[in-house]
């Protein structure tokens, strides 16, 4: 199955999630830097996750594990079934082996770790957007 993505070759969407606010504000600039992707909105919590992917549908939402309220492996539950076309990308700094169980038994579709190249970053939501 050739997800709507691909087939548009149109830029991914996505939604940005980190409650440190220069950690979102530098995925925000790597990701509008890049030409693939559109930033389709941010969040600063799980809670207002849930709802801005609610509203702009992102094709991917890119989410770190740890934050207040259960964090990214609670939030990607709920955001798929905010807007199930939706997939998410579990992003960390924290130990990369906890952080990937924890958020794929969240129901995130891939992981990758803070300080990772804005080439892996944008291939990485881009492997997502085709899951």
């Amino acid at each position: 199955m050739v997800r709507a993505v691909e087939a548009r070759q149109e830029p991914i969407r996505v939604l940005v999630v980190d409650d440190e606010d220069d950690s979102r504000t530098l995925l925000v600039e790597m990701l509008s830097e890049t030409g693939e992707v559109i930033v389709a909105g941010t969040a600063s919590s799980p809670g207002e996750a849930i709802e801005v992917a609610g509203v702009v549908h992102p094709d991917v939402v890119l989410i770190d594990w740890i934050m207040p309220d259960g964090g990214g492996p609670k939030a990607a539950t709920d955001i798929v079934a905010a807007s199930p076309s939706t997939r998410v990308l579990g992003v960390s700094a924290g130990d990369p082996t906890q952080a990937s169980h924890e958020m794929m038994m969240g129901g995130a579709h891939g992981f990758l770790p803070k300080g990772s190249s804005v080439e892996q970053l944008v291939d990485a939501i881009r492997s997502v957007a085709r899951f």
